[in-house]
């Protein structure tokens, strides 16, 4: 369940965000397509064996070698619009950018389509550790091929692994024949095109060693999408490791694997605040107040909450969400001294520049590609905090740059004491067997924008936001995980919102804690096993002629809130705000608003606030 609450209609990216797939945003998980019968090509440019060379010497390899060829037309994947292609006698073709080489490593390996190993950038109708055979006595001869099918914008990019022998150069028998499509975008100002898979009969009478190959496309770090898994769920996809058991993998020679291309904007404006590019559609040519919403603020709460971040390659989404511009990071296996290689992990760019490409490390540890640095980046809820605060005026433009006379929140005396820095989280009550409800607030005063992102061990079933706040912050929470942006002036201790949780623990764990872009240790808060006391009030006299007074009995210390509202829900006054002790209190109303003012007759609400909870008192009738 995802859940917007505050001020916003429901509808609805972390510290650690894992590294996961960026294929998932550019392709739909693999649909067998079926009335596509298998076709060998005519009239292709066949690739003799001697042109599959080994990378690292150049010499012909018909094992592990490969041919790069030149493609017709540009292909964006990852982000990048690549016009080379390196055909592999295993099975699979790797995109390359002007100056990349195939790797020297691993392409006989299929299991590391679903690893963070070399190759990348592959897209892999059999991958497997296959032979290209020639004239072996006993062996059928092999051919590879390509070849442009139909005409500009509607032409397809075909690959044919004609009679391969596959995964056992001991086995005559085993050899099929199988193709890769990629197709040309017909979309304007688009690159990204689908991707087809189709399987030919084995014909070879004998048995064939089909079992062991991958199937899928796999951008970088363990991106993949296998292209095995049809049920349509994208989770499924990028974690399955599934490899080939059957031939034909798609169910038949005329059915293939498709990945269709879910077509992805690129602009240009690093930190501008358009996550959802309204910019190029009915916003084209306006300001930026138009094209910066409060739709961009849901899809980075959405993407922070269900922990699925948002597309986070240069000119895409989480591009544009990156408003504070703290959020590039890459990818290296230079360790900490960048001394030695280590396994691949994130290394983040927390420097503030206005342009991405400033401020990059000068050592050997960020890769890079075709010359151009390879750089992510990501949009947190900070940033969709800075957003609200853009949109209430507080900001003039985005990107926003480190400027404390611009977003304080206490001007250049930030540092001063009793400033917010973690999270206060009161003892939970429990509500109903296994259920609590908690408020949370801040351990110090705190003005201009907020942004917190935290994990508990249970499950959320509600979140209410204290009604001060209701029209100041955003919620998005999804099973444990929660996200918050707002722009709110508060105090130390003062309930910000209310969280109802479902926990089978001892305690309250509270990780994965995220305050305005700094991570902070875990909090773990003891559960109560007693029932949570009730503020309990009564207005009394009702109906009102001239005043009344509002009785409380207050179970527990803290701040409360004594507010009324009129009939339609607007805002009318406050009659109390203050930190009592337990007890008994009186709090009088001589019918008037926050001006002073009589108010009209009808009828008005009182609601009491506190570490307890919110409670509705019986509705005021004032009668003159």
């Amino acid at each position: 369940m995802l859940t917007l609450i505050g001020g916003v209609v429901a509808l609805l990216l972390s510290g650690a965000i894992a590294a996961r797939s960026q294929v998932y945003a550019e392709f739909q998980p693999a649909v067998k397509v079926g009335g596509k019968p298998f076709t060998l090509l005519a009239g292709a440019t066949v690739l003799d064996a001697d042109q599959f060379v080994d990378p690292a010497t150049g010499n012909p390899d018909h094992n592990d070698g490969y041919a790069i060829v030149a493609l017709p037309f540009l292909f964006e994947y990852q982000g990048y619009r690549y016009s080379r292609l390196a055909i592999s006698v295993n099975g699979f073709v790797l995109l390359l950018r002007t100056g990349e080489t195939p790797p020297l490593t691993g392409g006989n390996i299929p299991g590391r389509l679903f690893v963070n190993s070399e190759p990348f950038n592959v897209i892999a109708p059999f991958w497997g550790d296959h032979y290209y055979r020639t004239t072996q006595p006993g062996y059928v001869p092999s051919r590879i091929s390509y070849k442009v099918v139909g005409s500009a914008p509607n032409r397809a990019f075909v690959v044919e692994w004609r009679d391969l022998n596959i995964n056992n150069p001991s086995l005559p028998s085993s050899i099929a024949s199988f193709q890769v499509w990629l197709y040309e975008s017909s979309r304007p100002g688009n690159f990204q095109g689908d991707i087809e898979f189709a399987y030919g009969l084995t014909a070879s009478g004998g048995p064939v060693q089909v079992q062991g190959a991958a199937i899928g496309i796999k951008g970088g770090f363990g991106d993949y999408l296998n292209g095995l898994v049809f049920t349509g769920d994208v989770n499924q996809a990028l974690t399955s490791t599934v490899l080939s058991s059957t031939w034909q993998p798609s169910g038949g020679s005329d059915t293939v694997i498709r990945f269709n291309a879910i077509p992805r904007l690129f602009l240009e404006g690093w930190g501008d605040g358009d996550v959802d590019f309204s910019q190029v559609g009915k916003h084209t040519g306006m300001g930026q107040d138009r094209f910066v919403t409060v739709n961009d603020v849901m899809l980075i709460l959405r993407s922070v909450a269900t922990d699925r971040r948002l597309d986070s390659l240069k000119g895409r989404q989480a591009y544009h969400g990156d408003v504070n511009h703290n959020g590039r990071y890459y990818y290296s296996t230079r360790n900490w001294n960048n001394t030695a290689d280590t396994a691949y992990h994130r290394r983040a760019i927390p420097t503030r520049s206005l342009y991405y490409w400033q401020d990059l490390p000068q050592d050997n540890s960020l890769p890079y590609v075709g010359g151009d640095p390879i750089l992510f980046f990501e949009a947190t809820e900070y940033d969709a905090a800075i957003i609200m605060l853009y949109m209430a005026g507080r900001v003039p433009y985005l990107p926003w740059l480190l400027d404390l006379t611009v977003l304080p929140p206490y001007g250049r005396g930030a540092a001063a004491a009793g400033i917010a820095s973690n999270l206060h989280i009161a003892q939970p009550h429990s509500s109903a067997p296994g259920v609590y409800r908690f408020p949370i607030a801040l351990n110090g005063a705190w003005a201009g924008a907020l942004g917190i992102r935290v994990q508990f061990n249970g499950v959320i079933s509600g979140v209410e936001i204290a009604p001060r706040f209701a029209d100041r912050l955003t919620v998005a929470y999804d099973a444990g995980r929660m996200a918050i942006a707002g722009v709110i002036e508060c105090e130390a201790g003062e309930p910000i919102l209310y969280v109802t949780l479902r926990v089978e623990d001892a305690q309250l764990r509270v990780s994965n804690v995220r305050l305005n872009d700094e991570e902070l240790p875990e909090l773990v808060v003891p559960l109560a096993v007693t029932a949570a006391p009730t503020t309990v009030g009564h207005v009394a006299p009702n109906p009102v002629i001239d005043r009344t007074a509002i009785r409380l009995h207050v179970p527990e210390a803290g701040r409360y809130r004594v507010l009324l509202y009129d009939a339609m829900g607007r805002y009318v006054r406050t009659l109390a705000d203050a930190e009592y002790s337990s007890g008994s209190y009186e709090v009088e109303w001589d019918g008037t608003n926050g001006l002073g003012e009589r108010v009209s007759p009808g009828m008005y609400m009182c609601r009491i606030e506190g570490p307890t909870g919110i409670r509705e008192l019986e509705p005021i009738v004032v009668l003159r």
